[in-house]
């Protein structure tokens, strides 16, 4: 289950409407795969998943500094940015930098917003 908390953080930066229970797989050597992301990135909040598991707990520190270091390398200048930019929009790309500086000031993983649907369906 502790092994959730990345694939969480993850959903958080890229505002994945629709994390299901089917898309984490985990191979024989116990790796977690995530899959099927078609609806991410979007600039709206649109978060919606079934992994609400650590919802008010404090983000681990390794992953709030790779969060910070991320904000950095989502510099308009930076390389990252530019590959990025291929599959991107600039907003998209301006507004996952916010949410990974967001998620640092917060420190915790959020609870669901109360006026939005927080999970997909089918939740499998």
């Amino acid at each position: 289950r502790q092994r959730l908390r990345p694939v969480v953080v993850f959903d958080l930066l890229v505002n994945n409407a629709d994390r299901k229970g089917s898309h984490l797989l985990i191979d024989a050597e116990s790796h977690i795969w995530l899959i099927d992301h078609g609806i991410c990135f979007h600039v709206e909040d649109k978060l919606r998943t079934v992994i609400w598991d650590f919802a008010g707990e404090p983000i681990p520190f390794a992953l709030i500094e790779d969060l910070k270091h991320l904000s950095s390398l989502l510099d308009p200048q930076s390389e990252l940015y530019a590959a990025l930019r291929l599959h991107l929009s600039k907003g998209e790309l301006s507004v996952l930098r916010q949410r990974a500086d967001w998620l640092v000031q917060q420190g915790s993983f959020p609870n669901p917003h109360p006026n939005h649907r927080p999970y997909p369906w089918p939740p499998l």
